[in-house]
């Protein structure tokens, strides 16, 4: 934590409904942070503004490096959650340029993300990732993969109605990310990426978007939310007790690949075609399978031949449940046939697993026994912490915790 009871939080805007305006050609696009820049310096409940200070004052300290102070009130809130009497909450606001609708987001931009992060590391106490609804589930699971040593608070956030309505859930969800972010620098068991909506806040990588029209967006279907913001924020005490797993340790050889990963998705339906199922597994370098109930699919013989097959290609395959809630269990085929077990890991967090995985580490072996366990709390399955091995030129090795720089 910063000296004399300060957090300072750095918030990264990339886009999504919470800075959503009408283009020149009458179409709904993310505005520019310089569009959006006029309407936050009116809207003084995000900040403490001096009487004696002039906008063009609150532009430059909330816009140009340096750093404004959250409103103190909203701040108070947060007793529970430091030990100082007083405490403020520091930020700035920087943007991914252009902002897009988090439809447009590719895995690239993940990394593009978390290097903002890396970068900022050492100055902040902790992050807040402004992002669309659409796939916040998915960047917020990618996140907690590639910065899992980050030790700070990340917490990612959006909205259902822009900022500019006077219906919007922007102002709630935004402060309340904020606040978590600021004010949680000595609470370890929230130092993970994170997701914050309607007075909610979950694990990032435990997510699912389950609404479309209401402000409560996301649900965790096996996991408890990490706490609660109502008139203060409430830290669940399952969050806190630490006691239950005794993670193992993994020293992994770790070799970066520039080229994205071929990942696809394989879910099962009924009467799905051998054809189908052959033309997904053909080419691939990973594979979810999205499977019945607690990890089933049909059997047929041509089905276990070519998953097989898949593997002896060294593709590597997951499996997850295409059921909201629920865990994959190791009572069926697929498991004979060398499909990783996934557990009760969300399709979101299975995805962006295998392109992290796929990025980090380097063979066949080492990628199944990453997915087979629970790297950063993504599933039930057994915990395991991860030490690695980069070599740099095949000459020298140097050992050290992952932290997402690969």
């Amino acid at each position: 934590m910063a000296a004399g009871g300060q957090g300072s939080v750095y918030v990264l805007y990339t886009g999504g409904t919470f800075g959503m305006g009408h283009s020149s050609q009458g179409l709904l696009e993310p505005m520019s942070l310089e569009h959006l820049k006029d309407f936050l310096i009116k809207m003084t409940i995000l900040y403490e503004k001096n009487p004696s200070e002039t906008e063009e004052q609150v532009d430059i300290n909330l816009f140009h490096h340096h750093f404004r102070n959250l409103s103190q009130k909203a701040v108070d809130d947060c007793r529970s959650l430091y030990k100082n009497t007083t405490y403020r909450v520091r930020y700035q606001i920087e943007a991914v340029e252009p902002p897009v609708d988090s439809s447009k987001i590719m895995p690239e931009k993940w990394f593009e993300i978390a290097t903002r992060i890396q970068e900022a590391r050492d100055k902040y106490d902790g992050f807040v990732i402004l992002h669309g609804t659409d796939t916040m589930a998915y960047t917020s699971s990618a996140l907690s993969f590639i910065l899992m040593d980050l030790k700070k608070p990340v917490v990612f956030t959006g909205a259902q109605r822009n900022i500019f309505h006077p219906h919007s859930d922007a102002w709630n969800n935004f402060i309340g990310a904020m606040l978590i972010a600021g004010c949680c620098s000595q609470t370890a068991a929230l130092h993970k990426v994170m997701l914050f909506c309607d007075c909610k806040l979950f694990q990032g990588n435990r997510v699912r978007k389950f609404d479309c029209d209401g402000f409560s967006v996301f649900d965790s279907p096996n996991k408890v939310p990490l706490a609660y913001m109502d008139t203060i924020i409430k830290v669940s005490v399952s969050v806190t007790y630490t006691g239950a797993a005794v993670e193992e340790e993994e020293i992994l050889n770790v070799e970066a690949c520039d080229t994205p990963p071929d990942v696809r998705v394989l879910r099962f339906f009924p009467g799905i075609k051998e054809e189908y199922v052959r033309s997904v597994l053909e080419g691939a370098d990973g594979v979810v399978l999205e499977t019945f109930g607690s990890g089933n699919a049909p059997e047929h013989d041509w089905l276990k031949e070519a998953l097989i097959e898949a593997g002896r290609r060294k593709v590597v395959m997951l499996n997850c449940t295409q059921v909201y809630r629920g865990t994959v269990l190791p009572i069926y085929a697929l498991t004979s046939a060398g499909v990783v077990l996934g557990y009760d890991i969300t399709p979101e967090a299975a995805l962006t697993k295998m392109v992290w995985t796929l990025k980090t580490f380097p063979d066949f072996e080492t990628r199944r026994r990453v997915l087979e366990a629970s790297i950063c709390g993504e599933s039930s399955a057994p915990p395991k912490r991860l030490v690695s091995i980069r070599c740099y030129d095949n000459v020298s090795a140097k050992r050290d915790n992952l932290e997402g720089k690969y």
